[in-house]
């Protein structure tokens, strides 16, 4: 009998199919996989030719984020979350063909953002014992999806009442942009910390080119959000001092949003991954 395995909780499965939605997390079904699978998520040795009986046809799977790329090799980097060719594992034709039994267990064994296999700590025991129930549940919630709405849809409303009222000198939409500021600076942490619950938790921690641009986004409209939150906070008649005067504080608002902009775009690549 087959055996599957969620990836973002670790339960184990056994039928002929994954469940629909995994009873402990609530993972959906498309993120299991057998359980002989997960020994070849590993890049392929160095010598040995990972392309040997691909075809045209054939399936390749990122291991990091479940992107399937049909061709006779895989792609240079994945289109969605950036990772190396080594990271994609090629698909047997016929799934019920590669159940040997083998013992798929990893133990300590992990992958760095360069597709080595190294020894080290699993990204999830990072996580407190007494957190990782929660933890779990606000992935399966959807809790940075969520959060991370928060600043996207402020943050812009926030930029445009700064540029006008510094245009016109209004007072009213001053405070308007500081107290959208200030909201998002307060719940960017909420954002940090889910965002990186999720990436434990569904992407294994794994280190890509798009994880990274993430997580330097994050920071940026956290540093950014704090210091014109500040700012107003010190100097709440600026306003009165025109736009002319107050290019450079317009300035950090544009480059806050255009960083926020960057994680989401690549946030979204991540959520609507081809399946």
């Amino acid at each position: 009998m087959k055996q599957w395995k969620c990836t973002v909780c670790g339960y184990i499965h056994k039928g002929d199919t994954p469940p629909e939605k995994c009873p402990v997390c609530g993972a959906d079904r498309s993120l299991f996989i057998l359980l002989d699978e997960a020994e070849d998520l590993t890049p392929t040795p160095a010598g040995v030719d990972a392309r040997a009986g691909a075809n045209e046809n054939s399936k390749w799977r990122c291991s990091v984020c479940g992107y399937i790329h049909t061709g006779s090799s895989p792609p240079e980097k994945c289109p969605v979350c950036g990772a190396d060719r080594s990271q994609f594992v090629l698909l047997p034709e016929d799934p019920g063909e590669s159940e040997k039994g083998k013992d798929s267990s990893a133990g300590d064994t992990t992958i760095d953002e360069k597709g080595q296999k190294f020894t080290g700590r699993d990204p999830s025991s990072f996580i407190p014992e007494r957190f990782k129930v929660i933890s779990l549940k606000l992935t399966e919630l959807h809790g940075h999806p969520i959060a991370v709405h928060i600043p996207n849809g402020v943050l812009p409303i926030s930029v445009l009442f700064v540029f006008l009222s510094l245009l016109f000198g209004s007072e009213a939409l001053a405070t308007a942009a500081k107290v959208n500021i200030i909201m998002v600076a307060l719940t960017m942490p909420i954002v940090i910390v889910t965002g990186l619950i999720d990436w434990i938790n569904t992407f294994k921690g794994r280190m890509t080119e798009i994880f990274r641009i993430k997580i330097i986004c994050a920071g940026v409209v956290s540093f950014l959000s704090i210091i014109l939150a500040i700012w107003w906070l010190v100097d709440p008649d600026l306003y009165a001092q025109g736009l002319f005067n107050n290019f450079f504080f317009l300035l950090l608002h544009l480059v806050d949003l255009a960083a926020g902009a960057i994680a989401g775009w690549y946030g979204g690549k991540l959520v609507f991954r081809a399946k």
